[in-house]
């Protein structure tokens, strides 16, 4: 039977905690210049650089003795919802989020709690897809987080004492913040979070000094491309971290699926401006230079959220996106334009026919949805790949990609808008793909041909994040085995694991405390996949709950 398009998750209140157990001996300020060039001791971004890549180049930490790996450290949320931070880390001092809005300042090489913040929610706070929060971005002497309610928080990073704390928009008609901040130069730029709800996306700027509001960057776009006044309602949510590209100063920046998901007024006539897009941003004034959409008229959830990796292909400044329609994109992007180059299916995919020459794809009529019309459609909604991120290695030239296999029944159905209210228009049930073992795989796949150079395959599905390292190894973890895993970037080869606490769906990083190189993850299931999956979610049905944050080091032995 189809089961009904939205599960909801409403935010109990909870109490704040804020204490100063021990005072930072000397916090070094993170400055403009340190962003742009970050140490490789430290981990100064969601995804290490500006770049997006996932990248350490530490090297401690090789193939030949990754084995060793041992647990240096350990600490709980006490929280059973999913949690999928990336830590940061400035010499020494850790700063990682959990679910519920949950701050941890930690000495990053015992795991001895400095400071810690837990956000009083509303009563009637509520998100579509788990309360979870992605991390904290660093400037100067301060941390920023944002959070479930729509506000976004200034912590002094010595004493955990509050700076400045501004709403950036009305959490009662569902507006959120989940994902880390982007700091460039003097701004801390947020992506908000809730298109299921028909909020109009944006991307915002504010002044790391005081939180007030520089620019608002709409995602949704009066232009024509939505009938009528439907932009206002459209979503378009903004609601990962994007990329900065320093040569050209533009910020890129993905976004989400246009509200509800099918829409009648709309029909396939409107392309629907910029949703499910990368948008090149000016990060002075916010205005969007030039955007490329992945799915025009996406009627199947398609986010196209997901990271715009910032490299170079054969000389030429390109941005790898894998994205979840099921396609990897090359694009270049030059002086704040995106132009497509290609794009090749890398997962289980009936959708798109193909991506033309000119980067619009040709729609298969039989796997597209409308109002009382189910098709059958690969991949599902949650996508070939969610909010987790890839990551990519410099040294083997290929980016190492979290996939999952899964289809989708979908039917449209009716729905007005009502603010704060579920406004998607579909109903759906997720299945396996037929004859697959497999839900889960980690594939290597070169940004430049497409080809995938290996790839691990798992029963359930992979909702972890990636990390390369300079020393040749790949870090993920994945659910139903409750593993935390190394492998070899050149050819796949499973080096190392850990069974955790619960199922890994956090966002691994690396750093080093004096000489010596440790990587951190959270285990902690929860997220989309228990709330949205229906029988796929099924495989995890016996996964433990709570979060664990786990730190690793090399053996001493």
């Amino acid at each position: 039977m189809m089961k009904k398009s939205v599960m909801l998750l409403t935010a109990t209140a909870l109490a704040v905690g804020l204490s100063s157990a021990q005072a930072a001996d000397s916090y070094s300020s993170v400055t403009s210049d340190r962003l742009k060039s970050p140490e490789a001791r430290n981990w100064l971004h969601w995804r290490g650089n500006y770049e997006g890549w996932g990248y350490s180049p530490l090297d401690q930490i090789d193939t030949e003795n990754v084995a060793d790996l041992e647990v240096a450290w350990t600490i709980s949320s006490g929280v059973n919802q999913g949690h999928e931070a990336a830590p940061i880390v400035n010499d020494g001092m850790m700063f990682v989020t959990a679910a519920y809005n949950k701050l941890y300042a930690m000495d990053a090489a015992t795991g001895e709690l400095i400071w810690d913040y837990e956000r009083q929610l509303p009563d009637d706070v509520a998100v579509c897809c788990d309360v979870v929060n992605r991390g904290v971005a660093v400037h100067g002497d301060t941390i920023y987080m944002g959070t479930l309610d729509a506000h976004l928080i200034a912590f002094d990073a010595e004493s955990g004492k509050i700076k400045w704390d501004i709403t950036v928009d009305n959490y009662k008609k569902r507006y959120a913040i989940s994902s880390a901040p982007l700091v460039v130069d003097d701004k801390i730029i947020v992506g908000v979070h809730g298109g299921e709800y028909g909020v109009r996306g944006y991307v915002g700027a504010y002044d790391a000094e005081t939180g007030a509001e520089v620019w608002k960057a709409h995602t949704a776009v009066d232009d024509g491309s939505w009938p009528g006044d439907t932009h206002e309602t459209g979503g378009a949510a903004p609601w990962l971290t994007g990329t900065y590209d320093q040569d050209t100063h533009t910020v890129y920046w993905g976004t989400g699926n246009p509200s509800p998901w099918i829409d009648p007024a709309r029909g396939e006539d409107h392309d629907l401006h910029h949703s499910v897009s990368v948008i090149a941003i000016d990060p002075d004034n916010g205005e969007i230079s030039d955007a490329y959409q992945y799915s025009p008229s996406d009627a199947w959830d398609f986010d196209g959220t997901n990271e715009p990796v910032l490299i170079d292909i054969d000389g030429q400044p390109s941005i790898a996106s894998p994205q979840r329609n099921g396609w990897l994109y090359r694009l270049d992007r030059d002086e704040g334009e995106v132009s497509f180059v290609n794009a090749w299916p890398y997962a289980e995919t009936n959708i798109f026919e193909e991506v033309e020459s000119d980067g619009r794809p040709i729609i298969d009529a039989a796997h597209r949805p409308a109002i009382g019309k189910t098709v059958d459609a690969c991949p599902a909604f949650l996508g070939a790949k969610n909010w987790n991120p890839s990551a990519y290695d410099p040294n083997t030239g290929l980016m190492y990609v979290p996939t999952n296999e899964w289809c989708m029944k979908i039917r449209g159905a009716q729905v007005e808008y009502s603010a704060g209210a579920p406004y998607v228009g579909a109903e759906f049930e997720m299945y396996q793909v037929p004859g697959n073992d497999h839900v889960g795989m980690l594939q290597a796949i070169d940004p430049a041909t497409g080809e995938t150079a290996w790839s691990q395959e798992f029963t359930a599905p992979v909702w972890s994040g990636v990390l390369t390292t300079g020393g040749g190894v790949v870090f993920s973890g994945n659910l139903d085995e409750r593993k935390f895993m190394a492998f070899d970037a050149e050819n796949g080869e499973e080096l190392w694991s850990m069974t955790t606490n619960s199922g890994v769906v956090g966002t691994p990083v690396s750093y080093s405390v004096d000489g010596e190189q440790y990587v951190a993850v959270w285990s902690g299931f929860g997220g989309a996949i228990p709330l949205w999956a229906g029988p796929v979610a099924e495989l995890t049905n016996n996964i433990p709950m709570g979060g664990t944050l786990w730190v690793f080091k090399l053996s001493e032995s």
